[in-house]
């Protein structure tokens, strides 16, 4: 899969590496730290937004490493890109710490994490309630034997020499996801019995639906209990044929998108109330033949946005009302020239969304009460955004009211401002800057 898939796989992370920090009382808040990959050289190097420098450098075995941001915004999973599928920890350094009625930044010495993990073919990374998952898909069956599996790792743990970390073993390959619940659950995916078998090589490996897992305590040998099923291919409302996208939304809801067609739309599960008890699902159709394939949201924020098409490239956005009976063909709104969707990010608040796209265009638009659009920025030339292009690729990263975009071919990182949509930082880092570690997506 595209390493821009575990760069955005990490939904609704509270921050990234640029913290954006409500104004203090008498001092002007830091605006923190962005990582960023190179796309011809193997390092990951650190911008200061306030110096306006590049101050720190990790060497890494090949250039232009994916990026997954962790919960609570300290943190970076890095997909090195290695034959043995590693991924790394980085610390950035950045502390947030809440006072109420404004969030003070602390810096300090950013490192490269000795823990790392290995496995074959490292993609989602989802973290949430304290927890980090990292997801290996496997090997295809007829590749050879694998071991699919999730590395569960507690955020808090991160910083003692050995993190606390537990391994759930898939069933079989799959590529697959693993969402924490808290109290010791996650919700996982099951993976696809055709694909499984490894008789029919055309089988999809992406899950047809999940189940919610308990972990025993204290953990042993066998130790997960089902909670609840969502992996009934007879049932539209308890399936997801085809799952890729994942968004979490208000209300401790969980988002996926599913196969186009019949039976297909976005499966809503939620939760109400504690205990094992009270998991719901619905199908939220899709407003045409077309389908999700990743998906953006923001704490708080009342709509998702997904990319939209019937298959790559997909040239349209779509905004999800997760309350709503419907998808309406007003939520959908077409990529202008029919381009490619290429990387899209919801502001802080969700209420705005930047996209970039292949012209070299950063479009900023407004969801609500219909889709506007409020800017347009000549930000980088024109490139090729498709999977595996082998000339460099400009990022996207927002983090709050703030849209950083790299551009490879003049080495500099360039800001501009959701808000009052005026351009903000243009800073030169040298060499050719490309993949951001910025905020989420799925």
């Amino acid at each position: 899969m595209p390493s821009s898939q575990l760069r955005f796989a990490g939904l609704g992370l509270a921050g990234c590496l640029l913290a954006s920090a409500a104004l203090a009382h008498d001092h002007a808040p830091l605006r923190g730290r962005l990582v960023f990959a190179d796309h011809e050289k193997p390092v990951i190097r650190i911008l200061d937004l306030d110096r306006g420098e590049v101050t720190h450098s990790f060497d890494v075995p090949k250039p232009n490493p994916g990026f997954a941001g962790v919960s609570g915004g300290r943190y970076v999973v890095v997909k090195t890109g290695d034959e043995a599928g590693t991924l790394r920890i980085l610390d950035t350094g950045l502390i947030a710490e809440s006072h109420g009625d404004h969030v003070d930044l602390d810096k300090a010495e950013p490192k490269l994490l000795d823990f790392m993990t290995k496995g074959d073919r490292p993609a989602h990374v989802i973290s949430g309630q304290g927890q980090l998952a990292l997801f290996y898909d496997g090997l295809r069956p007829w590749e050879g034997k694998s071991e699919p599996k999730v590395v569960m790792v507690a955020i808090d743990s991160l910083a003692k020499p050995n993190p606390a970390t537990t391994i759930w073993p898939s069933p079989a390959p799959q590529h697959g996801i693993a969402v924490p619940l808290g109290a010791r659950q996650w919700l996982i995916s099951m993976p696809n019995p055709a694909y499984a078998k490894g008789d029919d090589r055309s089988a999809s490996p992406r899950p047809n639906g999940f189940e919610v897992l308990e972990q025993a305590k204290p953990q042993k040998a066998g130790g997960w209990k089902r909670v609840a099923g969502f992996n009934d291919p007879a049932r539209a409302d308890a399936s997801c044929r085809l799952y890729h996208g994942y968004a979490p939304a208000r209300g401790g809801r969980h988002l996926f998108g599913c196969a186009e067609g019949e039976g297909g739309g976005l499966l809503v599960l939620s939760k109400a109330g504690k205990g094992t008890a009270g998991w719901s699902a619905r199908k939220l159709a899709y407003p045409d033949e077309r389908r999700v394939s990743a998906l953006r949201s923001r704490a708080g924020g009342r709509y998702l946005v997904g990319n939209y098409g019937l298959k790559a490239p997909y040239d349209a956005l779509l905004r999800i009302d997760p309350d709503a009976k419907a998808l309406a063909a007003e939520d959908v709104l077409p990529v202008p020239g029919g381009q490619a969707v290429c990387q899209f990010e919801l502001s802080g608040n969700g209420s705005r969304l930047a996209n970039l796209t292949p012209d070299g265009k950063l479009r900023v638009y407004a969801l609500a009460p219909a889709w506007q659009q409020l800017a347009s920025f000549d930000v980088v030339p024109a490139f090729d955004c498709a999977y595996g292009a082998k000339t460099p690729t400009p990022s996207l990263a927002v983090t709050g009211n703030s849209a950083f975009v790299s551009d490879p071919a003049s080495g500099r990182i360039r800001e501009y401002h959701l808000d009052t949509l005026k351009q903000g930082l243009d800073m030169p880092v040298g060499g050719m800057p490309a993949n951001l570690a910025g905020s989420d997506a799925g």
